[in-house]
């Protein structure tokens, strides 16, 4: 491929991205808008769900992420105030859930975890039936819940590893036959068009792989 090529290649990369982004945002913030107008009208719930929903729509540096989160805070802090503890423990699960649906290589505002899962540990250990597990202590059951809360299962590396390797390599592979395995009127080049089959077959095969089992 020429440089005009790799340029318009790039040009279209970042146009796309740039759309993402936009469309992120602003559905971020439409989703933060209802839940403001959902918690003035005295619905928590409603208002929970549309924070969660503006919550997990992540983009770094976004406003609306925070500023979302910050909401199911203060929602949490008004129903406890008000004795509301569904909707303290609703708003608390859901500003987890947020966060950890926005994990990848590390998990954005995960200093709010510790906290969170603090209070929902102790939501959960105040709402059990005190005739499971009779004599075992409040704190105990509180360490319980906290130790399954705090749990992070993730994939496994090597799967991952796998299906990254293979999506450059069924990428790369398309790339390549398109620049090198036709030439100028559009006829296969035999060699190069063989190997961009095989590379794509086998790149395809770790991707699904790495996909199946990470």
């Amino acid at each position: 491929m020429t440089i005009r090529r790799w340029l318009l290649v790039a040009v279209g990369v970042a146009l796309a991205l740039v759309v993402v982004a936009a469309r992120l945002l602003v559905d971020a913030r439409s989703a933060l808008r209802a839940g403001q107008s959902a918690e003035g009208r005295g619905d928590r719930l409603e208002a929970i769900r549309h924070y969660q929903d503006a919550a997990r729509l992540y983009l770094p540096a976004s406003p609306y992420v925070r500023s979302a989160l910050d909401r199911l805070e203060a929602v949490a802090a008004a129903a406890a105030q008000a004795g509301d503890g569904p909707s303290v423990r609703a708003a608390l699960e859901a500003e987890r859930a947020a966060i950890l649906a926005t994990r990848s290589l590390y998990i954005p505002h995960r200093s709010r975890l510790p906290d969170v899962e603090q209070r929902l540990a102790r939501l959960l250990a105040a709402a059990e039936d005190r005739s499971v597990a009779p004599g075992v202590s409040f704190e105990s059951r509180v360490a319980w819940h906290l130790e399954r809360l705090t749990r992070r299962p993730g994939p496994g590396l090597a799967y991952v590893l796998a299906a990254m390797a293979g999506l450059v390599l069924w990428v790369g592979s398309a790339i390549g036959f398109c620049s090198q395995g036709l030439d100028e009127k559009l006829r296969l080049r035999q060699p190069y068009a063989i190997i961009a089959g095989v590379t794509f077959i086998v790149g395809m095969a770790l991707f699904l792989v790495g996909l199946r089992f990470a």
